[in-house]
């Protein structure tokens, strides 16, 4: 779960001056497992969400983590444990524009490619000793995004 967050960075532009990005995503993982959701980030501030409802949706805000079952949107749980990985997220946002092809962070190593032709990041590769995964980014755009969305409780479904 940890490494999920470092895809946060995924899908920043180097072009963009101001971060307000939505993003679908696909993880791939080595066991052939796939998942796929959204990515939705303002500032400093980010959203997380799978499309299943087995799944959850990991939200930033106000230097806080939470996560929100998808199944009973009504609980949601506050993150303080192992949260080193969404640190160091933050702490790359805060870099923005200046993206690096490649971050090691704890015990991880994570790889971005971008677009050849815009400059996008379209993909991230994860590698550790917990397991390795891919995420693809697709059909991102550089839209207004509302700060209710960024909110655990209440929770309000975004439309992607």
């Amino acid at each position: 779960m940890r490494y999920i967050f470092l895809l946060l960075v995924l899908f920043i532009s180097k072009n963009t001056a101001a971060i307000e990005l939505s993003c679908l995503f696909e993880e791939v993982h080595q066991t052939g497992d796939t998942h796929q959701g959204a990515i939705v980030v303002k500032d400093k501030k980010f959203r997380y969400q799978y499309f299943s409802q087995n799944l959850y949706t990991i939200i930033h805000k106000d230097n806080l983590f939470f996560y929100v079952e998808n199944r009973d949107k009504s609980k949601f749980f506050r993150i303080t444990k192992n949260s080193d990985t969404l640190e160091a997220i933050v702490n790359i946002i805060s870099d923005f524009p200046e993206v690096e092809e490649e971050y090691q962070i704890t015990n991880s190593i994570i790889k971005v490619e971008f677009s050849k032709t815009d400059k996008v990041i379209k993909r991230i590769i994860v590698l550790s000793d917990a397991g390795n995964m891919t995420v693809y980014l697709k059909e991102c755009k550089n839209m207004p995004i509302k700060d209710i969305y960024f909110s655990w409780s209440p929770f309000w479904d975004y439309n992607f």
